[in-house]
C-alpha cells in the first residue's frame, strides 16, 4: 500500500475570494463623447442577454501547472462564478494570490487557458500549412460567453469577438479553439446535408480571424478519402489534446468513441468542398430554425440589403468586395475604418476598440458580411441567382482526420455510453495511452498509441478495460490513480496495477472531514502546496504511526518476496465509499470529492528523493524489458512509500534491498544489506513506537546521537581533519555468513549483467558531477557487490580504486555460482573492460585510440555532452557528427521503443557556418548543448579544463554573430546585453512626475527637470554649463526688474519704465519655449495616470528688494501677443515625451484642458503637434481627429495637420491626403463649396501635403504646388494678406516632394518645372496658367492689383528654395548658374538682398558635394564687385563715371556670407567638424564686429546684420548640435543680454534664433544631434528658414509652427557606457574608423575619443571599437553587427561594457597610476606575500577578488604555510593576467591534493593527471595572439602539485611495499591500512592482477624483460611494478 501525502481540506480559492468581490458594476464616463457605429447595439445586447435556457453551472474551476522565471512551480486556478472569472495562483509554501479578475456582461460559459499565434506580416498573403505558423505566440485567458469570446493576454492586451451562434462547449486545441454550437431540437430531426450552414463544430485560430467551420476527413469506399463538413450533431467532442494534436469524440447513435487528428486543412480539401458547394442544390433548400445568435444583426443590416435574409454565418462575399487584408493595408490604422483590423496590428489597438464595438471587425470590415441575421430570419434561403454568385463559404481552417474508432459493442449504449472524461497518460516506460472513463459501464478504457517514426501520424493499438468508478492521471510520475467501484484507490502505471493508495485523512465511518486528525507518514514530504488546511495547528500534532497499524494490514517492513504481486496486499484494506470523484489533477496532486460535497486535496509521493536513485531507475527502465521494468518500478515505489515511510532505513539501503531481492538475492544473508540491520537494531526511531515512561534522559538518547547523520558526518571527516589514516572496523558477519543460494526464478535474475552495466553507466554519469559525490559513494558498494558475484575482476578493481574501503566489504561466500552465471543473459554490447570516461579522456589526450564510450540516451546526459565536446577537440578535421559517432555509442532500449526526443547533439548550424577555430567551435557546441557556467563548475576541474580554456581564448574577440547564450557562457555579459537590445523594448525609467513634484514645488517646474543627470555629469563634469542652459531657457519664473528710480522720475513714470523694461524681457521670454523644446527633446516618460506637466509661460516680473509684482497693465502691448508663444510652449512640453513612451488615445484626450481658456487651448494645440513630430499622434482615433478639426480652432487645426503629416511623412496616406485636401483649395474640385479656412491653416496644410508625399515625386501634387507658388490674389478678398508665407509653404512642399529628383522632372505644358520656378524667382511677365487652374482665377482681387508681372516678393523665396531642393546634390551647372549671385551692380539692384541669401543657400544645395568647410569656399560665393565695394564707403575713391551703391554691396555681402554659412551648417550638421566650426565662428565674429562698429552697420543696416548674425549663429549651432560647445554657448549668452531701447533691432525673431541655437547645443539633453540625410536636410530648411519673425504674432513670411520641424532631423547618436557588473555609467575610450569620404579627406581615417560622446553619422563610419586595456573590447562593424549599434542608439544609447580584472575605472583612477604602481610592486615574486590586501584593492574593483585577498593574503604567521604562499602567488598572477576565473580551479586542485594525503579518495589525483595530460597533449588549444594568456592554470603551480604528490606517494611506497605486493598478487587486503594505495595505483597507472598474471620471465626480473612482456605500459609504471616484485622476492 502507498500512503499519500499533503492531504488537506480543500475549498476553491476563487470561492472564498468571491465573498469579497463587488460583482458586476459599470463605470459611466462623463465628459467624453463615445460613439457607436451601431446605435442600437446596447439595446440589442440587452435582448441578447435574455435566455429561456438554464444558464448552466453556478460555479466551476480548473487547475493549471505553471512556473515562474526562477523555475519555481505552482498551481494556478481559474474559477468561474456567474459573470466573474477569478485567476489565482499559489506556491508550495501555501501562499495564495489573485492575479486578476474579469467581469463580463453575460454569464460565463467557460474560462480556460489558451494560446494563439499572431502570424508575421510576411505571411499575410501566404496560406499557412500547419497550426504553428511563424509569428508571435500569445498566451492568456479565454472567457467564453454564450455568444462572445474575450481573450485576455498575459501582457495586458485584450481581444474581444462576437460569435455567430450560441456556444455549448469550447475545447482548447493547438494554438486555437474549437467551438461546439448549440443544436436546436428542430435541427436534430432535420434531414442531414453536407452543407456548411449545418456545421456543428467551428474553429478559431486567432480572435482577429473569423470563426470557420471544421471539416472532417474519413476513408471512403476503396480507401478513397472523403471530406465533409462536420455536420453530424450526434458526434460530441469529449476531449482535445494539444500535444499530440488530437480530438476525441463520441457518436451517440453508434455508441462508439473515435479519435481524430487535428491539423490544418489543405488546399485540395478546400477545393473539394468548394466544388461540392457549387454542384449541390442544398443552397436553395430551406433548413430548420438554426440556433444562431442575434447579437450581430446590426452588422448584417448595415452591410447587406433586406432582400438577403438568409446569410449563413460561414459565407463571405467574393469578387466585388475588398478582402480584409487588402482593406487594412490600403488605409493607415489611424484613419482606416476602425473595424478593419488586420492580424498584424497590436492587441492594444484592438483592445481599445473592443470596448466600443464589441468586436475587432464590427462595422466596416468585409468580415462583417459573414454574420447571421436575427433569429427571426435565420433561414438559409438563397433564392436569387445574382445573389448566389456573390456568396461562397468561408474557407475551413481546421480538419479533423479520422485515425481510430473503438470496436462497436454488441449492444449499443447510445447516449449512456458517452465517456465522462478522457485524458492522456504514460506508463513509466513511456508507453502512451488514451484513457477515457465510461461511467455507465464502470470502466476505464485505455488505448495504446504511439507516433510513427516520421511523426506524421498516430497509430492506435488495442483497448484494455479497467474496472473503475473514476480516474485521474499523475503526470509527474507517469502513473494514474483509479477509483474502483468498491471504493478503493489504486495506483496504475499504464494498465499495470502497482498498489493500493491510502489517504490518511479520509473518514473511516461517519463524521466531518474537518474532525479527522492529520496523520502523515514519517519522513513524508512536508505539508504545503497551493492550499492549506483551515484546521488549527493543534489538530496537526498527532503522529501517523499511532493509527497506521490499526488501518493498514500491510506491514511497514518490506518482505523479501521476489514477486511484484507480493508487494500488493492480497488482503486489501477496507473500502471507502465516501470518495465520489477524482478531479483537478496537476503534477502529482489531485482532489477527492466526497459524497457529502466536501473536498480534500492530496498528493502522491515522489518516486525518489535522491537524484542518484532517479538516475538508476531511468537507466534500469531503459535496459530492462518493459514488463520487467514495470515490475521493478512498481515494487520500488510501493516499498518506498508504504505507510510508515522509510522508518530508520535510508533511501539507498531500501533501494539495495528492493533491487537485490528482485535479482534473487537473500538480502537477510547479504553483508551489504545486513549491515544496516545490525546497526539499527536498537534505533531510537524503532523504539519510539513503544510508550515512553519518562521524559528524562535515557540510553536511547545516546543511541539516537550515535546513529544520527551528524555523527556519521563527523566520523567521516575526522581523519581528514586530524590528518590520520583511516581505520576500518570489520563487522562480525557470523550472523549472515551462512551459505545460501540465489533465487534464479526472480524476475530480475536473468538481467543481472544488464543491471550492472546500467548502474555502472550511471556511476560514470555521476562521476562527471561533483555535486553527486555522496550519491556516488552510495552506489559504489552496490556495484562492487554485483561485480564480485558476476566475477568481473576489472570492474571490482575499478571501484576499489575509487573507494578503497570496498576492499573490506567483500563477502567471503557468493550467492551466485558458475551455473547461475550461465543462465544469465549478457547483452551483446556488454564490455569486458570497464567503460570509463576518465580512461577514455586520459588515454585520448595521450594519443591512444579508444573504443566508443557507451551511454544511455536521456539518462547519461553528462557523458553525452562531455564526450561530444572532447570528440570535437580530438578530431578537429572531421565533421561534428562524424567525430561524435567515433567517440560515442548509444545503447538501444531493451524490448521497447526508444523515446523520440534524443538528447544527442544536433549541430546543424556548425556544419553550415563558415570555418571556425576549435575554441569557437567548442563554445558554440556548449551553447547548443545548454551548458552554462554553473554546469562547468559542477564538472571535475580537470575534465572542464579544455572547455574553460576555449572560453578564455574566445573571451577577448568573439564573433559578432553568436547567440546571446554564448556570450553569457564566455563571461561577456556586455555583448549578451547588446544582442538583447535588438528584441527588448527600451528601458523606461521608473520616474513619475509626482516624485519630482515632491522634490520641487509645482510653481518651479520649468520643463527641464527630467534630464539624464548621469549622462550630463559624465559629459560635462568640468563646469556648470547645463545649469546655465537651464537658467537661460527657463520661462516659468517672474523676470527680475532691477531698475533704479532716478530722482527726477515720478512713481507713475517709473512704473511705466519698469513695464517697458518688462515688455522687452517678455519678448525674449516668449521666444524661449522653442529652444527649451530642443533642450528637453525626448527626456520624459509620462505616467499614463497623470496629465503631462506643462511649464508656465510667465510674463510678469518682480522688482527687488521687496519682490514687488510687475505686470503689463499700464502700457500698451499688442493684442494676443502670447498666442503663438503659448503654442510653442505646448510644443516644447509635448516634445519632452520620449519615443518609447506607452500611452493611447485616451491619455491624449485626458490632457485636454478642462477650461476653454485661450492660453490653455493654444498650448494643447502645440502639444498635439509635438505628439505628431515624435510619432505618437497616430494613436489618436479618427473620431477625435474629426472632433478637433470640426471645431475650426486655428492653432488646433495647424497642430493636428502638421503633426499627422510629420508622423506619416513619405507614406502618401490617402486618408490623411483627403483631410489635407479639405484645407487646400487647390486640391478641391473647382465647383466645390467655398470653405472659410484661415490663411495660416492653408499654409500648414499645403506643407503637410509636402511632408506626406516627401520624396515620392508625385507629379500631380507637384504641379498643383507649383501653381500655388504663383497663385494670384483673390478671388475677391481671399489670399490678399500674408501671401508670402503661403507661397513659401507651397515652395517648400514642392521641394519636399521633388527633393533630389531634379533629373526626373517631367515637363508641365511647354515649359519645364525648373523653368517655371526660375521664372517665379527672377520675375517677368506672368505666363498663362494651365486649364486646370484657370477656373480658380476668374474673379480678381479687389485689394491687390499686381498687373501682368510676377510678384517676385511673394514667389521668389518659395521658388528659390524649391529649385535648390529639387536639384539637391545633382551638381546641375545650369541651375547653379541661375542661382549664382549677380556680378554687376545693375543686376544686384534688381534682387532683394535677403533673396541673395536664399539663392546662395539653394546654390549650395545643388552643388552639395562641392561645399567645403573653409573660408575660401565662403568667399567663392561672393561676386568680385561685392568683395571690392562692400563696407568700403569712405575708404575707396569714388569714380565719376560709376556710381556705387555701397549699401547694396554691403547688404549683398552680408546676406551672401550668411547664405553660404547656412549651407555649410546644413552640410556639416551634427558633425562637430572642427574646420566648419572655425570657419563659421570666424564669419560670425566678422559680422558681429560689423554690427558693433557704427560706420559699418550704417552701410548695411543693423536689422540686416542682426538677421545675418542670427542665421550664422544657428548654422554654427547646427554643426555643434548636441556637443554642448562652450564657446558657442558663451556667444549665445552674450547675444541674449541685448535688451532695451538701445537694441531696437533686437526683435522677437532674434531671441528665437538665440534660444534655438542654445537648445541645439544640448539637443535632447545631450543625447541627440542632427542628421544630414536628405530627409533631414529638407526638414532643417523648413525649420531654419533665414527670415525670423518680427513680433510674436508675425507669420507673414514663414509660419512659426514650421520652426519645430527640426525634430524630423534629430537622431540619437550618444553612446553612454555602463558597467555591466556595477550598473554605473563610466568612461570608455573609443576608436572610430571612417569610410572613404570626401568630407573627412582632410583628417586621418580614424580618431580616438572618450565615451560618453556623440558619434558621427553612422553612414560615414566603418568601424567602432572599445579600446582597452581596462575594458573588454567590443567591435561594431558596418558589415557585421551594425544593426545592433543602431538599436542601441535608439534605446537610450547605453553601451554595456565589462571591466577587466586588475583594472580600475577611469572615475577611480583617471590616469591609471594606481594600477601601474600596484602591479609594479608585485612584479617581484619574492615580495608578493608581504603585501596587504590593500594592494589588490589598488588595481582591482571586483568585490569577490577583494574578499578573497582579505581572507587569504593577510600578513601574519599563516603566510608561513607553503600552501598559502602558493595560493597567494596564484591569486596575484590570475588577477594581473586577467583570468580571475582560474582562481577557483587552482583552489580546487589544491584542496583535492590535500584530501589525497589522507587517502580519502583519488579524485584529486585524477584531476591533476587530466590537467598535466592536457597541457602535454597535441590536442591542447594554443594561443591565437599575444594579448591572450598562454594557459589558464599556472605552470609553476601545477609543477608544485605534481612534485608534492610524487613525494607523498614515494614516501608511502617506501613504507608500504608489502601492501603493493599483495595487490599485485591479488591477495586479500581486508583489514589492512591501505593509506594511499588507490592514489598510488591511479597516479602510476598500475594495472590489475589479471593483466599481470600472464607475465613469465626466465631468469632475473629486469626492466627490458618486463617491457617486452607488458607492452603499452609507461616506463615509470614498469619501474614501480619491478620495484615491488624485487622486494617481494
Amino acid at each position: 500500500m502507498i500512503a499519500a501525502c499533503e492531504t488537506q481540506d480543500f475549498i476553491p480559492f476563487g470561492r472564498e475570494y468571491m465573498r469579497y468581490h463587488p460583482g458586476q458594476f459599470q463605470l459611466r464616463l462623463q465628459g467624453i463623447n463615445t460613439f457607436h457605429a451601431d446605435h442600437g447595439l446596447p439595446l440589442l445586447k440587452s435582448f441578447r442577454d435574455i435566455s429561456l435556457h438554464d444558464t448552466g453551472k453556478k460555479e466551476q474551476w480548473i487547475f493549471h501547472d505553471a512556473s515562474d522565471n526562477e523555475g519555481k512551480r505552482f498551481d494556478e486556478e481559474l474559477y468561474v462564478s456567474g459573470k466573474t472569472v477569478v485567476w489565482s495562483r499559489g506556491g508550495q509554501d501555501g501562499a495564495k494570490v489573485v492575479v486578476t479578475t474579469y467581469t463580463v456582461d453575460t454569464p460565463v460559459l467557460q474560462a480556460l487557458w489558451g494560446s494563439f499565434i499572431l502570424p508575421s506580416k510576411d505571411l499575410q498573403n501566404n496560406v499557412p500549412i500547419s497550426l504553428e505558423p511563424p509569428g508571435v505566440m500569445q498566451h492568456g485567458i479565454c472567457v467564453v460567453e454564450a455568444t462572445n469570446l474575450s481573450f485576455f493576454l498575459d501582457n495586458g492586451g485584450e481581444y474581444s469577438t462576437s460569435l455567430p451562434f450560441q456556444v455549448s462547449h469550447v475545447w482548447v486545441m493547438k494554438n486555437g479553439l474549437l467551438f461546439e454550437r448549440t443544436v436546436s431540437h428542430a435541427e436534430l430531426t432535420a434531414p442531414k446535408k453536407n452543407a456548411p450552414n449545418q456545421t456543428v463544430v467551428f474553429s478559431l485560430l486567432h480572435p482577429l480571424d473569423e470563426v470557420a467551420p471544421v471539416i472532417i476527413k474519413t476513408s471512403g469506399v476503396g480507401d478513397c478519402p472523403k471530406v465533409n463538413y462536420m455536420t453530424d450533431n450526434t458526434q460530441n467532442i469529449v476531449f482535445t489534446s494539444e500535444q499530440p494534436s488530437l480530438a476525441f469524440t463520441y457518436d451517440t447513435v453508434m455508441g462508439v468513441h473515435s479519435a481524430w487528428q487535428v491539423r490544418r486543412s489543405r488546399v485540395d480539401e478546400q477545393s473539394m468542398l468548394s466544388a461540392m458547394f457549387e454542384n449541390t442544390s442544398f443552397m436553395s433548400m430551406t433548413t430548420p430554425n438554426l440556433n444562431y445568435s442575434s447579437s450581430n444583426h446590426s452588422r448584417i443590416f448595415n452591410n447587406i440589403s433586406s432582400h438577403s435574409p438568409g446569410m449563413s454565418p460561414f459565407c463571405s462575399l467574393s469578387g466585388r468586395l475588398t478582402s480584409p487584408a487588402s482593406f487594412s493595408r490600403s488605409q493607415s490604422p489611424g484613419f482606416s475604418h476602425i473595424a478593419g483590423v488586420s492580424r498584424s496590428q497590436s492587441p492594444a489597438m484592438t483592445s481599445g476598440l473592443a470596448h466600443k464595438f464589441q468586436s475587432p471587425s464590427q462595422n466596416w470590415s468585409p468580415a462583417a458580411y459573414l454574420r447571421t441575421p436575427s433569429a427571426a430570419n435565420n433561414f438559409s434561403i438563397i433564392g436569387s441567382e445574382s445573389f448566389t454568385d456573390r456568396v461562397k463559404p468561408i474557407q475551413p481552417e481546421v480538419c479533423l482526420e479520422h485515425i481510430w474508432t473503438e470496436p462497436a459493442p454488441p449492444i449499443r449504449d447510445g447516449p449512456l455510453g458517452k465517456s465522462s472524461k478522457a485524458f492522456l497518460s504514460k506508463d513509466v516506460c513511456d508507453q502512451q495511452y488514451l484513457c477515457y472513463m465510461v461511467p455507465y459501464r464502470h470502466q476505464l478504457r485505455c488505448v495504446k498509441f504511439e507516433e510513427s517514426n516520421d511523426l506524421s501520424r498516430i497509430i492506435f493499438g488495442s483497448v484494455t478495460n479497467l474496472s473503475a468508478k473514476d480516474a485521474a492521471p499523475i503526470e509527474s510520475l507517469d502513473m494514474l490513480v483509479v477509483l474502483e467501484p468498491t471504493g478503493f484507490l489504486v495506483i496504475y502505471s499504464g494498465i499495470t496495477k502497482i498498489s493500493h493508495v491510502y489517504i490518511p485523512l479520509l473518514p473511516l465511518g461517519s463524521g466531518s472531514l474537518s474532525m479527522m486528525r492529520a496523520t502523515t507518514p514519517v519522513e513524508s514530504p512536508s505539508r504545503g502546496g497551493i492550499f492549506t488546511s483551515s484546521r488549527p495547528p493543534s489538530a496537526l500534532d498527532a503522529r501517523f504511526d499511532e493509527e497506521v497499524n490499526q488501518i493498514s494490514p500491510v506491514p511497514t517492513e518490506m518482505d523479501d518476496s521476489s514477486n511484484l504481486e507480493g508487494s500488493i496486499s492480497d488482503m486489501p484494506p477496507l473500502g471507502n465509499s465516501f470518495i465520489q470523484i477524482l478531479r483537478d489533477n496537476v503534477d502529482n496532486r489531485f482532489t477527492l470529492e466526497l459524497l457529502n460535497g466536501q473536498m480534500c486535496r492530496t498528493a502522491m509521493p515522489p518516486i525518489a528523493s535522491s537524484p542518484g536513485i532517479v538516475l538508476c531507475l531511468n537507466a534500469l527502465k531503459h535496459m530492462l524489458p518493459r514488463n520487467t521494468a514495470l515490475q521493478f518500478v512498481g515494487r520500488w515505489y510501493t516499498a518506498r512509500n508504504s505507510p510508515g515511510g522509510l522508518a530508520v532505513m535510508s533511501e539507498w539501503n531500501l533501494f539495495y534491498r528492493t533491487l537485490l531481492s528482485l535479482m534473487g538475492y537473500d538480502t537477510s544473508r547479504l553483508s551489504l544489506t545486513s549491515k544496516h540491520d545490525l546497526d539499527s537494531s536498537m534505533s531510537p526511531m524503532m523504539s519510539s513506537k513503544r510508550p515512553r515512561h519518562s521524559d528524562q534522559g535515557s540510553e536511547d538518547d545516546w543511541d539516537f546521537l550515535v546513529n544520527s547523520s551528524h555523527h556519521a558526518f563527523v566520523v567521516e571527516n575526522r581523519d581528514h581533519v586530524y590528518g590520520l589514516s583511516p581505520c576500518t572496523v570489520i563487522p562480525d558477519r557470523t550472523a549472515y555468513s551462512k551459505p545460501c543460494c540465489i533465487n534464479s526464478s526472480a524476475p530480475l535474475f536473468p538481467h543481472c549483467p544488464a543491471i550492472m552495466l546500467a548502474l555502472h553507466l550511471v556511476y560514470e554519469e555521476m562521476k562527471l558531477n561533483i555535486t553527486l559525490l555522496n550519491e556516488l559513494k552510495e552506489l559504489a558498494p552496490l556495484l562492487f557487490q554485483i561485480s564480485c558475484d558476476l566475477k568481473c575482476i576489472s570492474y571490482m578493481d575499478y571501484y576499489t580504486r575509487d573507494f578503497p574501503r570496498l576492499f573490506d566489504q567483500k563477502d567471503d561466500m557468493s550467492q551466485i555460482n558458475t551455473d547461475h552465471l550461465t543462465k544469465m543473459q549478457y547483452p551483446q554490447y556488454f564490455p569486458s573492460q570497464v567503460p570509463s570516461v576518465y580512461f577514455f579522456i586520459y588515454n585520448s589526450l595521450n594519443g591512444q585510440d579508444q573504443q566508443a564510450m557507451l551511454y544511455i540516451p536521456m539518462v547519461c546526459s553528462n557523458i553525452n555532452n562531455i564526450i561530444s565536446l572532447y570528440a570535437m577537440l580530438l578530431h578537429r578535421d572531421l565533421p561534428t557528427e562524424v567525430a561524435i559517432d567515433r567517440c560515442l555509442k548509444k545503447i538501444a532500449p531493451a524490448g521497447h521503443r526508444a523515446p523520440t526526443a534524443d538528447a544527442s547533439m544536433s549541430l546543424s548550424f556548425l556544419q553550415t557556418a563558415p570555418v571556425m577555430n576549435t575554441p569557437e567551435r567548442l563554445v558554440l557546441s556548449m551553447t547548443q548543448l545548454g551548458i552554462t557556467d554553473t554546469d562547468l563548475d559542477c564538472m571535475p576541474v580537470g575534465i572542464a579544463l579544455p572547455f574553460r580554456e576555449a572560453i578564455l581564448h574566445c573571451r577577448c574577440n568573439p564573433p559578432s554573430d553568436w547567440p546571446e547564450e554564448a556570450y553569457i557562457l564566455i563571461g561577456r555579459q556586455d555583448l549578451s546585453q547588446l544582442i538583447a537590445t535588438e528584441t527588448q523594448k527600451p528601458k523606461i525609467p521608473s520616474m513619475s512626475s509626482s516624485t519630482h513634484q515632491e522634490k520641487q514645488p509645482k510653481e518651479e517646474e520649468d520643463g527641464m527637470e527630467h534630464m539624464d543627470e548621469e549622462l550630463l555629469k559624465l559629459r560635462f563634469n568640468d563646469d556648470l554649463r547645463v545649469q546655465e542652459v537651464r537658467r537661460l531657457l527657463q520661462s516659468s519664473k517672474p523676470a527680475k526688474i532691477a531698475l533704479v528710480q532716478r530722482p527726477e522720475v515720478s512713481d507713475h513714470d517709473f512704473i511705466e519704465e519698469q513695464e517697458r523694461h518688462l515688455y522687452s524681457i517678455c519678448i525674449r521670454t516668449m521666444a524661449l519655449p522653442t529652444g527649451r523644446g530642443m533642450f528637453s527633446l525626448c527626456t520624459f516618460h509620462p505616467v499614463p495616470t497623470e496629465p503631462l506637466p506643462t511649464p508656465k509661460l510667465c510674463l510678469t516680473g518682480k522688482a527687488p528688494p521687496r519682490n514687488t509684482a510687475v505686470d503689463l497693465s499700464h502700457i500698451d502691448v499688442p493684442a494676443n501677443m502670447a498666442s503663438w508663444p503659448h503654442f510653442h510652449n505646448g510644443v516644447a512640453a509635448g516634445l519632452r515625451i520620449a519615443n518609447s513612451s506607452q500611452f493611447d488615445s485616451t491619455w491624449i484626450m485626458y490632457n485636454k484642458p478642462k477650461l476653454n481658456e485661450a492660453a490653455a487651448v493654444n498650448e494643447y494645440s502645440g502639444f498635439l503637434m509635438a505628439l505628431g513630430l515624435n510619432g505618437h499622434l497616430t494613436k489618436l482615433t479618427i473620431f477625435n481627429v474629426h472632433d478637433y478639426l470640426s471645431k475650426g480652432h486655428e492653432m488646433t487645426t495647424i497642430g493636428i495637420l502638421l503633426g499627422l503629416s510629420a508622423a506619416k511623412r513619405g507614406t502618401m496616406d490617402m486618408a490623411l491626403t483627403r483631410v489635407l485636401s479639405i484645407h487646400v483649395l487647390a486640391l478641391l474640385p473647382p465647383t466645390s463649396t467655398e470653405l472659410n479656412i484661415h490663411h495660416n491653416v492653408q499654409a500648414a496644410a499645403i506643407l503637410g501635403v509636402g511632408l506626406v508625399y516627401y520624396g515620392t515625386g508625385h507629379l500631380h501634387m507637384a504641379e498643383t504646388l507649383l501653381a500655388e507658388i504663383g497663385r494670384l490674389p483673390g478671388p475677391e478678398m481671399e489670399n490678399c494678406t500674408d501671401r508670402e508665407s503661403y507661397a513659401l509653404a507651397a515652395g517648400l512642399a514642392l521641394g519636399l516632394i521633388m527633393f533630389g529628383k531634379g533629373k526626373q522632372v517631367i515637363g508641365l505644358s511647354d515649359h519645364s518645372m525648373a523653368d517655371t520656378l526660375c521664372h517665379f524667382m527672377v520675375g517677368g511677365h506672368r505666363r498663362p496658367l494651365p486649364n486646370l487652374f484657370k477656373e480658380r482665377c476668374k474673379a480678381p482681387s479687389y485689394l491687390n492689383k499686381e498687373g501682368n508681372c510676377v510678384n517676385v516678393d511673394v514667389t521668389a523665396p518659395g521658388a528659390t528654395l524649391a529649385l535648390g531642393m529639387m536639384f539637391f546634390s545633382t551638381g546641375n551647372g545650369a541651375v547653379a548658374e541661375w542661382l549664382k549671385a549677380p556680378d554687376t551692380q545693375f543686376m544686384l539692384e534688381h534682387v532683394r538682398p535677403d533673396f541673395l541669401m536664399l539663392r546662395t543657400l539653394s546654390r549650395g544645395l545643388v552643388l552639395w558635394e562641392s561645399v567645403m568647410p573653409s573660408l575660401p569656399w565662403v568667399d567663392s560665393n561672393i561676386p568680385d564687385i561685392v568683395k571690392k565695394y562692400a563696407f568700403k564707403k569712405g575708404v575707396l575713391e569714388e569714380d565719376d563715371d560709376t556710381v556705387i551703391d555701397y549699401e547694396t554691396m554691403s547688404q549683398a555681402y552680408s546676406n551672401i556670407v550668411a547664405g553660404a554659412c547656412m549651407t555649410m551648417g546644413l552640410k556639416f550638421a551634427g558633425s562637430a567638424n572642427e574646420a566648419a566650426f572655425n570657419t563659421l565662428m570666424d564669419c560670425l565674429k566678422r559680422l558681429f564686429l560689423i554690427l558693433s562698429t557704427s560706420s559699418f552697420s550704417e552701410q548695411t543696416g543693423k536689422s540686416t546684420i542682426e538677421n545675418c548674425v542670427n542665421v550664422i549663429l544657428t548654422s554654427v549651432a547646427m554643426v555643434m548640435a548636441g556637443s554642448g560647445n562652450l564657446e558657442v554657448l558663451r556667444m549665445c549668452r552674450m547675444l541674449r543680454k541685448r535688451i532695451g531701447p538701445q537694441y531696437s533691432y533686437m526683435v522677437y525673431g532674434s531671441h528665437m534664433a538665440i534660444a534655438m541655437a542654445t537648445g541645439l547645443l544640448f539637443l535632447g539633453g545631450g543625447r541627440y544631434t542632427l542628421s544630414t540625410k536628405p530627409e533631414a536636410i529638407a526638414a532643417l530648411i523648413c525649420a531654419f528658414f533665414p527670415k525670423y519673425p518680427t513680433h510674436s504674432n508675425d507669420n507673414r513670411y514663414h509660419l512659426q509652427a514650421f520652426r519645430h520641424l527640426y525634430v524630423l532631423a534629430a537622431e540619437p547618436r550618444v553612446v553612454l557606457p555602463r558597467d555591466v557588473d556595477s550598473g554605473k555609467p563610466c568612461y570608455v575610450p573609443l576608436e572610430i574608423r571612417f569610410k572613404n569620404s570626401n568630407i573627412y579627406s582632410n583628417v586621418t581615417c580614424n580618431y580616438k575619443t572618450i565615451a560618453p560622446c556623440i558619434l558621427p553619422e553612422l553612414d560615414l563610419i566603418e568601424e567602432i571599437k572599445v579600446l582597452g586595456p581596462r575594458y573588454w573590447p567590443i567591435v561594431f562593424h558596418a558589415e557585421k553587427n551594425w544593426n545592433i549599434l543602431q538599436s542601441l542608439l535608439n534605446q537610450n544609447g547605453e553601451l554595456s561594457v565589462k571591466q577587466r580584472a586588475g583594472h580600475l575605472s577611469f572615475v577611480e583612477d583617471p590616469q591609471g597610476y594606481r594600477s601601474m604602481l600596484a602591479k609594479s610592486l608585485i612584479a617581484d615574486h619574492i615580495s608578493h606575500c608581504s603585501h596587504k590586501p590593500e594592494v589588490v584593492k589598488a588595481f582591482a574593483s571586483d568585490p569577490r577578488i577583494i574578499t578573497l585577498a582579505e581572507c587569504f593574503l593577510k600578513s601574519g604567521d599563516k603566510l608561513d604555510c607553503p600552501t598559502l604562499r602558493e595560493l597567494a602567488t596564484v591569486v596575484y598572477q590570475c588577477i594581473t593576467q586577467d583570468k580571475p576565473g582560474a582562481i577557483g580551479s587552482h583552489f580546487v586542485l589544491q584542496q583535492l591534493m590535500m584530501q589525497c594525503e589522507c587517502g580519502i579518495q583519488t579524485a584529486g589525483v585524477w584531476q591533476l593527471k587530466f590537467v598535466l595530460a592536457y597541457y602535454r597533449s597535441r590536442h591542447r588549444i594554443c594561443s591565437l595572439g599575444d594579448e591572450q594568456p598562454k594557459q589558464l592554470l599556472d605552470l609553476e603551480f601545477l609543477l608544485y602539485l605534481k612534485h608534492h604528490v610524487e613525494n607523498l606517494l614515494d614516501k608511502w611506497e617506501a613504507e608500504n611495499t608489502d601492501i603493493i605486493l599483495k595487490y599485485l598478487r591479488n591477495e586479500s587486503l581486508k583489514g589492512q591500512e591501505l593509506g594511499c594505495l588507490s592514489a598510488f595505483l591511479s597516479w602510476f597507472d598500475i594495472p590489475n592482477s589479471t593483466f599481470l598474471d600472464p607475465v613469465h620471465v626466465e631468469g632475473p626480473m629486469t626492466l627490458p624483460a618486463l617491457c617486452k612482456q607488458l607492452t603499452g605500459l609507461k616506463v615509470t609504471t614498469l619501474m614501480k611494478i619491478l620495484s615491488a616484485w624485487k622486494v617481494g622476492s
